[in-house]
Order: C-alpha cells, then structure tokens, then sequence
C-alpha cells in the first residue's frame, strides 16, 4: 500500500519544526546581544552622572584649559550615549522583526501538525470504510455459502 499523507508530510514537518528552533535559536542569541547593549548603555549613562557629579564641586578656581577639556569631555560622553541609544533602538526593532518571524515560523509548524492531524484522521476515516466494506462482503459470502449449503 502506498504511504499514507500523513506520513509524507512528517518531512514537511521535520522542516519546519527545524527552521523553528533555528529562528528560536537566532532571536534568543540576538535577545541577549539587546540586553548586553541597553546594559553598556546604562553603564554610559551612569559613568556619565557620576561624573557630572564629581566634576560638579569642582568648578571654582578651575583654569580655561581644564574647562574646555572638561566641556570636550562631556561632549564625547553625550555623543557616546547618543549612539548607543540609536544602536538599542536599531537592535529592537531589529528584534520585533525576528520574533515576528519565529511567531510566522511557530505557526506554520502548528498549521503542518493540524493538516496531519486531519489526514491521519482522513486516512482512518478511509481504512474504517475500506475494513466495513471486506466485513459486509465476508458477511454477504458467509450468507450465500450458508444458502448454498442448505
């Protein structure tokens, strides 16, 4: 007998079951990187307040020089968390995008194990009509050899 529906989408669904945990696998990496940069992100921000704060006090009896380095610096340090926030917010959107494609990839794989469902159930459906089919003609045939037989 030639392999069932079910059976030959199993393939369909070892696939897609793949390319899900692959696109798992991907956004789960790319989840840790964001965590990783809104951290380093926070930790610019906070180096930047520690740093207002102990330059602060230090404003009296400064000369023109340190001050200009002092503003240059601080400069650098905006730009820097600047930056880094473009940089988190390139990353989740980023991010949306990849869960978007492991939610587009869970369905699919969800979708491929209810048309299995649904052809094995097709499949059963036809055995139990084929298997009632051969028991009404061994009936039928039980019937005519008891006729004959009398």
């Amino acid at each position: 007998m030639a392999e069932s529906r079910a059976k030959r989408m199993q393939v369909v669904l070892t696939l897609a079951v793949r390319q899900e945990d692959e696109a798992a696998e991907k956004l789960r990496q790319f989840r840790d990187q964001v965590v990783q940069e809104e951290r380093q992100l926070q930790d610019l921000r906070d180096y930047a307040a520690q740093y207002l704060q102990a330059q602060g006090g230090l404003r009296e009896g400064i000369l023109a020089h340190e001050l200009i380095n002092y503003s240059s610096f601080i400069h650098r340090l905006n730009e820097a968390c600047t930056e880094q926030e473009g940089k988190v917010l390139r990353m989740q959107s980023l991010l949306l995008n990849m869960q978007k494609q492991w939610q587009i990839k869970h369905q699919k794989r969800k979708s491929i194990e209810d048309l299995i469902k649904r052809l094995q159930h097709e499949d059963d459906v036809i055995l139990e009509k084929r298997l009632q089919k051969e028991l009404d003609e061994l009936s039928s045939l039980q019937l005519r050899h008891r006729s004959n037989q009398e």
